[in-house]
């Protein structure tokens, strides 16, 4: 019944003796193995002549024959160790020494074919990060969301600290955006909101710096290593192209085409300094803008 089992296994399966003869082999290793059959004329036969003998199926013959003996030499068992053959295939490996009570008697190995396993986690893995991607932009406007820029400002906070650098944060929103919506429509002022993003991203054509859609009309823009000279430089040029793009609004209270204020709040981050606080310095700065008109 063990002999049939065997044979008839999907798995490859190969007991060897304590010598490294091969006692059992089935057909479907030696198919794995691309050895002509039948396997029965293995039997007795050194292993490790017989894999040298295939080596071509191997990627690398020498280091696949170490492990192997490295493997038998430790006689600690092995499960789902992979490995790939140069037909593309991907195999897991086990492998179990085999006691009779304290008397070790020999080896067993066996072979998985794991490729559709491992194409379908791969596909998986492609799918979840471009959902992972997607969760990241913004759909009306294509830029990064709040999401992703809430992360990159921990990594970027990170290695301003360690590296005793600037790190400049500007929050900016369209003016009199609500009476916008109300006067032309919230299709109109989606068209709007797009027209802005475009113009953030190609001002900021630093390729370091970060641009995000914050929410609703408020847009963040992350500027790495930039000092407070350089990040008011950058909110002047992106105030200065949306007011000459000159998008009628007449429901505005400070001009007739729609406008920008911006607040900045650059910081050298310290153990002292909560990173909320680039956040906050930034968005109290917004509200001064505001409040001066």
């Amino acid at each position: 019944m063990f002999s049939v089992m065997v044979q008839n296994a999907k798995t490859g399966t190969m007991i060897e003796t304590p010598e490294r003869e091969v006692a059992v082999i089935n057909q479907t290793f030696c198919d794995m193995f691309d050895i002509p059959g039948p396997p029965n004329q293995y039997v007795g036969l050194k292993s490790n002549q017989l894999f040298l003998s295939h080596a071509p199926m191997l990627k690398d013959p020498a280091r696949f024959l170490k492990t192997v003996e490295s493997t038998v030499y430790s006689k600690e068992s092995i499960v789902d160790e992979e490995i790939t053959f140069i037909n593309g295939k991907i195999y897991a490996r086990d492998y179990i020494p085999i006691y009779e009570g304290h008397v070790y008697i020999g080896h067993y190995w066996e072979y998985r074919d794991i490729t559709e396993k491992k194409k379908a986690e791969c596909d998986l893995r492609k799918a979840n990060k471009k959902l992972e991607m997607l969760s990241m932009k913004d759909g009306l406007t294509g830029l990064n969301n709040r999401r992703s820029l809430d992360k990159q400002l921990e990594i970027e906070w990170e290695y301003a600290l360690k590296e005793k650098e600037p790190l400049s944060f500007l929050i900016f929103d369209i003016d009199y955006f609500k009476a916008y919506n109300d006067t032309y429509g919230h299709i109109q002022g989606d068209e709007c909101l797009k027209e802005v993003a475009n113009i953030a991203k190609s001002v900021v054509f630093d390729e370091s710096a970060f641009v995000a859609r914050y929410g609703g009309e408020e847009f963040g823009i992350l500027l790495p290593l930039a000092n407070q000279y350089e990040a008011i430089k950058m909110a002047e040029a992106i105030r200065r192209q949306v007011e000459q793009r000159a998008i009628i609004h007449q429901a505005s209270d400070v001009f007739k085409c729609v406008t920008i204020s911006v607040g900045i709040m650059t910081v050298v981050p310290s153990e002292n300094i909560q990173l909320v606080s680039i956040v906050h310095g930034a968005d109290q700065a917004l509200y001064e803008a505001k409040r001066t008109g």
